[in-house]
């Protein structure tokens, strides 16, 4: 199963309720996809982060975007991701 883990990036990482949503859920045999949105500041090492809290899970790279994301945008990034 593929799970996609959504979250706004604060100061530079994942937002308080996303660390608590990957610490309290086991992700094992399972492929984790992150992705957030910001009006500036990069995914940096959010992704990596949550995967190092969560402690299992096959974790994908990330996706990064706006806060003016068109859902066009993110459909096309699905789509690219062969799933």
């Amino acid at each position: 199963m593929t799970e996609f883990i959504g979250y706004p990036i604060w100061w530079g990482g994942a937002a308080w309720l996303a660390n608590h949503f990957v610490t309290d859920n086991d992700f094992t045999g399972e492929k984790v996809i992150p992705f957030a949105t910001s009006a500036s500041s990069p995914l940096g090492s959010s992704g990596s982060d949550l995967a190092d809290m969560a402690g299992a899970g096959d974790w994908q790279d990330g996706q990064r975007f706006s806060s003016s994301v068109s859902a066009d945008e993110v459909t096309s990034w699905v789509e690219g991701l062969g799933l």
